[in-house]
């Protein structure tokens, strides 16, 4: 049965990826090119965070976990191995992207994707932050506990420069 629900799990997140890239402009209404969006979505292909866990779960072998949004996904899976590694990726990508300058902060609630898009318009107020909205009203706790991981790293960065 765990087997069953990983894979249907798996199968769920890449095919909305995959539903994503997959749509050219001419098919959406919208299209989001936010900074925002580009940085939960940035793949980074130098991450080697928990790697060593992910050699003995087989349906792990083909996957490129290397962005905000599928590391975030890896806390959903029953498994703590899997869960401490997908924090450990988070953790790396939180240094690279403060690294870069573009250090990130999660937020959710009622008209996140608004606060973000109007906080993101001038990154050079508070420390370059970019704010990424996760969710809207409600998320699972998996998604909330991974903002919490991501932001605690930034704010540990962030704090010890000051």
């Amino acid at each position: 049965m765990k087997i069953i629900s990983r894979e249907l799990i798996l199968i769920v997140l890449f095919t909305c990826c995959l539903h994503v890239k997959g749509q050219s402009s001419a098919d959406t209404i919208y299209e989001d090119n936010s900074i925002s969006q580009k940085l939960y979505t940035k793949c980074f292909e130098n991450l080697n965070q928990g790697s060593i866990i992910f050699e003995k779960y087989p349906q792990f072998k083909r996957t490129n976990l290397c962005s905000l949004m599928y590391c975030m996904m890896l806390l959903s899976f029953p498994e703590k191995d899997i869960q401490l590694a997908g924090e450990d990726l988070l953790r790396g990508i939180a240094i690279q992207l403060y690294r870069e300058g573009n250090p990130v902060r999660m937020i959710n609630g009622m008209e996140s994707y608004t606060k973000a898009m109007r906080e993101n318009e001038n990154i050079e107020d508070d420390n370059h932050l970019v704010y990424i909205s996760y969710a809207d009203c409600s998320s699972p706790y998996f998604l909330s506990r991974a903002a919490d991981v991501i932001n605690k790293e930034t704010s540990r960065l962030l704090n010890q420069n000051k």
